[in-house]
């Protein structure tokens, strides 16, 4: 447990740049001995990595990040330890991916309805290299000119004022719960990113009530969260007995953030135990 590590990183599963196998080799290269693969409301990520023949020293515990809503904020919750193979699982995060995909299919109406040159039968067609990163919309939206690079995409949902609030996520409680059904731990992905934080005490009430909803943890450390944040956050898993997590949140290309970039040890994370003990077993070597 001396080496780092990086329990948030994403695939070109999902909206990341690189594949399972690159994933691997860049933590191993940066020293990063537990690994989760947490792609958005899927499993086929991390099914590929369970099933890579190698993974040269790099511990991996079968993860998913699962979109939530709850007091008008869209939360991410961090599934570690999931069963893979468990069906109704399984068919939670097709769900839940379908919601996420609803989301972009109701903006494309919205702008073909405000006159863009855009179709929803097109879009539905539109297809793109996933290890470009990214998601569809974003690439559909440059392939018609209308943003000039594949993040700026992202301004257009505030154009247009679409948020994830359009669909019905579940609750935390929901999510929470199917993840522990499945024998997983649940934890709170990066709260610097979803709750405001102009007011420090109202902060921490909305973590406190979000941990309330039967969640085992927080990512208190997380590439973009600011100092303050990352302190208030440990001394409420101090105060709880919470399970305390690392991410870096890499989306290769497509993000900012690299593999392994927290320099944390996987043994300086109180609870770490409970999620070493889910690491993938029987994975071929």
């Amino acid at each position: 447990m001396d080496s780092i590590a990086d329990l948030h990183v994403h695939s070109c599963f999902s909206d990341g740049t690189m594949t399972p196998a690159e994933l691997v080799d860049a933590a191993a290269a940066r020293g990063v001995g537990l690994l989760a693969l947490t792609d958005h409301d899927l499993l086929e990520g991390a099914r590929a990595l369970r099933d890579l023949p190698g993974k040269k020293g790099v511990s991996c515990v079968p993860g998913v990040e699962l979109d939530a809503m709850d007091f008008g904020l869209n939360f991410h919750i961090l599934g570690y330890g999931v069963d893979l193979d468990d069906p109704c699982f399984q068919a939670f995060c097709r769900e839940n991916r379908e919601r996420l995909e609803e989301v972009n299919r109701r903006l494309i109406v919205k702008m073909e309805r405000a006159g863009e040159p855009v179709s929803l039968a097109e879009y539905e067609a539109f297809t793109y290299e996933p290890t470009l990163g990214g998601w569809t919309a974003l690439h559909y939206f440059l392939s018609k000119g209308l943003t000039e690079k594949l993040a700026g995409g992202l301004s257009v949902y505030g154009k247009y004022s679409h948020s994830y609030s359009c669909v019905g996520f579940p609750s935390i409680s929901e999510v929470s719960g199917r993840i522990h059904a499945a024998g997983g731990l649940a934890v709170l992905a990066h709260p610097g990113e979803v709750i405001p934080q102009e007011d420090m005490a109202a902060f921490r009430a909305a973590v406190l009530s979000a941990m309330a909803q039967g969640l085992d943890g927080i990512e208190c450390h997380y590439s973009f969260h600011p100092p303050e944040v990352t302190e208030l956050c440990l001394a409420l898993c101090r105060e709880h007995g919470w399970l305390v997590t690392c991410g870096s949140d890499c989306h290769g290309g497509f993000g900012r953030s690299r593999v392994g970039e927290l320099p944390v040890k996987a043994g300086s994370l109180p609870g770490i135990e409970r999620i070493a003990h889910l690491i993938e077993k029987g994975t071929p070597e």
